[in-house]
């Protein structure tokens, strides 16, 4: 998710999946001004978002990369990241190397979580994906995506030992 999210911001600007029906997110004045402001720079993101009141933004779109999961949570994450930056967020928004650090904790927050059960297409499309990416020995947050398995290992799983 974070290297497809970043190649395509990149490439032009994340593919957007519009919403069967928009959601609302009740946040902070802060937060939504930031949102509303960066409104230009959310759609080149793949999020289209709008204020819905005053204290709420309505989602109408997110990232196609990230279909399937939870808008709510997502924007508020993007809120979250925001507001965090020292410049309102704008230069996370623009800055190649600052994005890093938002697509990071969007894949990390729409990505399967340990212990979830994954059917074999789910399994064999993740292994698929990670092919297509150049390879990183950890996610970016740190956390090791493989890990080397020695033969001895494996002869003592499979009862060869």
């Amino acid at each position: 998710l974070y290297e497809g999210l970043r190649a395509t911001w990149r490439a032009g600007g994340v593919a957007r999946q519009p919403l069967l029906i928009t959601e609302t997110v009740e946040l902070a004045p802060d937060r939504i001004a930031r949102l509303a402001d960066a409104a230009d720079e959310l759609l080149h993101l793949g999020f289209e978002v709008e204020p819905f009141g005053e204290r709420a933004m309505a989602v109408r779109a997110i990232p196609a990369l990230l279909a399937g999961h939870d808008p709510v949570s997502l924007l508020r994450d993007l809120a979250d990241q925001l507001a965090a930056a020292r410049d309102g967020g704008a230069g996370a928004l623009r800055d190649p190397d600052a994005a890093d650090a938002l697509f990071a904790s969007l894949a990390c927050h729409a990505a399967r979580r340990a212990g979830e059960r994954l059917d074999p297409r789910e399994q064999q499309a993740l292994l698929d994906a990670l092919d297509t990416i150049p390879f990183a020995p950890t996610c970016p947050h740190g956390r090791p995506v493989a890990v080397p398995i020695g033969r001895s290992e494996l002869e003592r799983r499979f009862g060869r030992a």
